[in-house]
């Protein structure tokens, strides 16, 4: 396993990190808590120290199911969760990064997450609502009372990061990143790394597309979030499938899988810290986990984006 230091922290984590988003549920069709504990215990085993969850994912059954998969082990590793996602009874949501109510999403991490202190707590989306620098206030007040080690925010843009900073030294940025979703390499990656920010990179294989494990007889149930998104859908997934099998193939060069060889992509750009990678079972994280210490070459990274803007 390879790692990397977190922006400006004492932190050296794993360039394959457990996302959890999958394991609340939520959003990505049926999940068994037993895979879920079982995936995070066999990344225990092959050296993933660092875990990403929120209070959202599966509206807080992500953060209890991750609390249950450490148990003793806690130690041994670094959480990283998410608030301002708010939801009610009806499981509306909404945004609210306001003073009190980050003191009090934190309070209710700590107890789903069965810990005294997180060490690394997000700003999950903007809040238009609320003034950043009051947000970055109630993170202050969390880091001075311990109850968390560092602070930093995902999905945020480079003029939100900028208004962070004035207030706060937030250490990292989470923002979606892919051969798929390219949008961040123009403004944020280059932001990120002139402010000595780490980048955790989400949705690294865009939600499964490049992991290869798809055909065009494909289908996605209404609760999984696939099922909106238009690279799964008519001509796109086509096209969409013949540039994973051209990849497969590179990536078979050198005796990889097309999954391994998309994280590792990600991972090459010199802004990256860490590529989230999600799993619902043991096999799934073992794969992820073949992407850490292979670096490629800018040629062959070239190569990569070459073949995914081919027709």
């Amino acid at each position: 396993m390879e790692y990397r230091q977190l922006g400006k922290t004492d932190l050296k984590v794993s360039t394959v990190t457990f996302g959890c988003w999958a394991m609340g549920g939520h959003m990505w069709g049926e999940v068994d808590d037993t895979d879920s504990i079982a995936a995070v215990r066999r990344a225990l085993d092959l050296g993933v120290n660092f875990f990403d969850t929120a209070d959202i994912y599966g509206f807080g059954h992500s953060e209890e199911v991750l609390a249950k998969a450490l148990g003793s082990r806690r130690a041994e590793v670094f959480i990283a969760t998410k608030g301002t996602t708010r939801w009610d009874q009806d499981h509306k949501i909404w945004q609210d990064s306001s003073r009190d109510y980050l003191l009090s999403a934190c309070e209710a991490s700590l107890r789903r997450l069965k810990t005294d202190h997180i060490d690394l707590y997000q700003l999950h989306w903007p809040d238009p609502n609320t003034p950043i620098e009051e947000s970055m206030g109630a993170l202050r007040e969390l880091i001075d009372a311990g109850k968390i080690r560092y602070a930093g925010v995902s999905n945020y843009n480079v003029e939100q990061m900028t208004e962070c900073l004035k207030h706060l030294d937030i250490v990292s940025l989470q923002p979606p990143y892919s051969l798929v979703n390219r949008k961040v390499e123009e403004e944020i990656l280059p932001f990120c790394q002139e402010h000595g920010l780490g980048v955790m990179a989400y949705s690294p294989m865009h939600r499964g597309l490049l992991t290869g494990k798809f055909d065009e007889t494909s289908t996605f149930a209404d609760n999984d979030l696939r099922s909106r998104d238009g690279n799964f859908k008519g001509e796109q997934f086509k096209r969409n499938l013949a540039r994973v099998a051209k990849l497969k193939e590179m990536a078979a060069e050198y005796g990889k899988t097309v999954g391994q060889l998309a994280i590792a992509w990600v991972l090459a750009h010199p802004a990256l810290t860490v590529a989230l990678c999600g799993a619902k079972k043991p096999s799934q994280i073992e794969e992820n986990v073949g992407a850490s210490g292979w670096r490629l070459s800018p040629e062959e990274r070239a190569r990569v984006e070459e073949i995914w803007t081919s027709e």
